[in-house]
């Protein structure tokens, strides 16, 4: 393995760590709960897999960032995991470092890199499948959106809470994002069958 690809995970995984401390700050959680609650927030711009969380949680665990507690629930163990007072600071002084850009990572845009290599017809096909996927996306995006809105528009407090507010905000973003995704890839469409002809 290269030193690149040990770099880009370990980068990875040191991600993955201030994810779960972040949401541990909401509350104790199991690694079934930390899963489900990343589905529905970071899992949308930060991909995180069930076999990724459980040794991101044995390393904080022993770096002393994590607690775990095991707890009886319908007669079987449950793993509850909790962040220290040490996990608490160190998520607070990560959360607080100048943000660095990083470099769009779509595999989409590598493979149009090399599109002369395709047969235009295949072209099409392939952009028309991916343009399916980020209106699937977009359209779950644009759903949590307004459940978001009936929800807290009855709950002034709530819509007046920072943490609420912030969360929101990257809600935002993602729905933005698609909508520019699909705006472009609708005119690359557009673009290939303009250069196909009739």
């Amino acid at each position: 393995m290269s030193n690149r690809h040990v770099y880009k995970n370990q980068r990875r995984f040191i991600m993955q760590d201030k994810i779960i401390l972040g949401l541990l700050l909401d509350g104790d959680k199991s690694s079934y709960d930390l899963k489900k609650s990343m589905e529905a927030s970071t899992g949308f711009f930060y991909n995180s897999s069930q076999g990724s969380i459980q040794p991101a949680l044995k390393k904080l665990v022993q770096n002393g960032h994590v607690h775990l507690t095991e707890v009886r629930q319908g007669g079987r163990n449950k793993k509850v995991y909790s962040i220290t007072e040490e996990g608490e600071k160190e998520f607070l002084s990560w959360v607080g470092e100048p943000i660095a850009l990083d470099k769009p990572r779509d595999p989409a845009l590598v493979k149009m890199f090399f599109f002369n290599y395709v047969e235009d017809p295949r072209k099409l096909e392939l952009i028309e499948m991916y343009l399916n996927e980020i209106e699937t996306v977009r359209s779950t995006l644009k759903m949590f959106q307004q459940m978001n809105r009936e929800q807290l528009g009855k709950n002034q407090e709530l819509l007046n809470n920072p943490k609420v507010r912030r969360r929101l905000d990257t809600l935002d973003f993602g729905s933005d994002y698609y909508d520019f995704l699909k705006a472009w890839y609708g005119k690359y469409v557009q673009k290939i069958k303009e250069e196909l002809g009739p």
